[in-house]
């Protein structure tokens, strides 16, 4: 019982306890019962009913439900081969409530976990919202988004499509929005990494079992996962380097060291050409990072591009022209270099329909085409409407989309605020301390995996990638503001010897000023 509790209030709880027990009681006979009945997904539903009460005690638990999802959660079913996908893909978080509905249980979520802010905001007069390069990029975005709905309606698009193409861009403003705001200890931001180790290395897992289940099929499937799990994994991969780069040592760095094997078997098993694309890009960034901020690991990371050089001058030659799991990097780069018949027909898909979207942009106003008008596809291509019913209004190239929805304007807004927040994350990370200066690399290498993905595979469209960006670009900023309250980088560089400074110790459960 709280220290200064009074009489009243010792009353009230000796009241309130036999009916919380009964309660407990009465709900864990009807989960049994339910589960013992035709409807076990019902249990699902009464745990359900502590979301509320989670978020409203516990700031930062709506945004670790939100990066949860993100990094769990199927956008849509598939199949790998004869074999359905794994049965997160069949949990329906994206999808309509009702039959034909437009709102989502992830809306639904989404919009409790800002209500239950508001709210707070209110009680404790101070929102704590973002104040950055970052938050004003992306409210110019917003307002770019906001009129492109607008041009797309009155250029006739419809309501159903514009909804669906601007999903993304609210839910990373809102993921954004609500974790620079509820993120306010070292240790939420701790577990904040602690979620994303954790969905991905269960996200691995499931595809290790999958491509166990299906290796010895007699016409193997192209991939095993969803294509946003190319993005996932290699920041996964990231975020353990740095881990052991920065010297950051416990129990996380330990838990993702050991799934780093499965979450790079599951990358290279899923067969999709961005995730090299992605690994390669951000491993770039990280060694050019590390080197301006860690002078004393210059020797050594040195000796790790030496390495690296010479593994690949013995691993490029012996797989370029082998199939098979192992082959998959050297296969990726052999696909733009001297593709097969399969790959050379993708590929050609590709430039056609990047020639496409470059014919609309030229044919469009200087404020753009607006969401919701379908893809005009003036130049000659294969028509795989059939297959992908999507495909008539979103293309593989998000960011000449971008460009085609939002005009020029739109492109120069969002690459001065990706710009931004690269700065913004390399100076995190030179912050000086070792475990914030993880956050601020994850989000500059963040920004080149969603600028990878976006422009070779819908990486702007996808759910799961706009929530998880937005709450690590929210992440990044609460990191900023704990540098700001403790001072530059106070003892935390003693880490990467072991040994952790009192003050260091105490800014680890301190809250900033308001938390409560």
């Amino acid at each position: 019982m709280a220290p200064h509790a009074g009489p009243n209030d010792a009353r009230r709880a000796r009241l309130l306890l036999p009916a919380a027990a009964l309660g407990a009681c009465g709900a864990g006979l009807l989960a049994g019962k339910l589960a013992a009945s035709q409807h076990p997904l019902t249990v699902f539903g009464l745990a359900g009913l502590l979301v509320p009460l989670a978020i409203w005690k516990w700031r930062q638990a709506g945004v670790f439900l939100l990066l949860g999802a993100a990094t769990t959660v199927e956008q849509f079913t598939y199949s790998a081969g004869m074999h359905p996908g794994v049965f997160t893909s069949h949990i329906p978080l994206y999808g309509g409530v009702t039959k034909g509905g437009g709102v989502s249980l992830l809306d639904l979520l989404l919009g409790l976990v800002f209500v239950f802010w508001l709210m707070r905001g209110v009680l404790d007069r101070s929102w704590g919202a973002p104040r950055s390069p970052v938050s004003r990029g992306l409210l110019a975005l917003l307002a770019l988004v906001v009129l492109a709905v607008g041009i797309g309606l009155s250029h006739g698009g419809k309501s159903q499509v514009i909804l669906y193409e601007v999903r993304p861009w609210f839910y990373l403003s809102v993921a954004y929005l609500l974790a620079g705001s509820l993120l306010r200890t070292r240790a939420a931001l701790r577990g904040v990494m602690w979620i994303f180790v954790i969905g991905t290395g269960f996200k691995a897992l499931q595809g290790v079992q999958m491509y166990i289940a299906v290796r010895h099929d007699p016409v193997p499937p192209e991939a095993i996962l969803a294509h946003e799990e190319s993005f996932f994994f290699g920041l996964f991969l990231i975020l353990t380097l740095s881990l052991w780069l920065f010297g950051v040592r416990g129990r996380l760095r330990t838990v993702a060291t050991w799934l780093a094997p499965a979450v790079l078997l599951a990358d290279m098993a899923n067969a999709r050409r961005t995730a090299w694309a992605i690994i390669g890009t951000t491993l770039i960034v990280l060694v050019c990072v590390a080197y301006s901020s860690l002078p004393e690991k210059r020797p050594a990371l040195r000796r790790l591009l030496l390495i690296v050089a010479g593994v690949s001058a013995v691993y490029f030659p012996l797989f370029w022209n082998k199939a098979g799991i192992l082959a998959q990097p050297a296969r990726s780069l052999h696909s733009m270099i001297a593709p097969d018949a399969r790959d050379k027909s993708s590929n050609l898909y590709r430039v056609q329909e990047n020639a496409n979207l470059a014919f609309n942009i030229r044919k469009t106003a200087s404020l753009g085409k607006g969401f919701g008008p379908l893809i005009d596809y003036a130049i000659p291509i294969v028509d795989i409407s059939k297959a992908d019913a999507f495909i008539t209004f979103l293309p593989h190239n998000s960011v000449l989309d971008l460009w085609m929805r939002l005009g020029i304007q739109g492109v120069v807004v969002f690459l001065l605020l990706m710009a931004a927040v690269v700065v913004r994350g390399c100076a995190l990370a030179r912050s000086g301390d070792r475990e914030l200066a993880v956050l601020g690399i994850l989000a500059a290498c963040a920004v080149v995996a969603y600028l990878v993905q976006g422009y070779n595979d819908m990486g702007f469209f996808w759910f799961r990638i706009a929530l998880f960006f937005g709450t690590f670009l929210g992440a990044m900023e609460a990191a900023h503001r704990l540098v700001a309250r403790g001072g530059r980088g106070s003892g935390a560089r003693r880490i990467i010897s072991g040994e952790q400074s009192t003050d260091w110790q105490e800014s680890q459960l301190a809250p900033v000023q308001g938390e409560s």
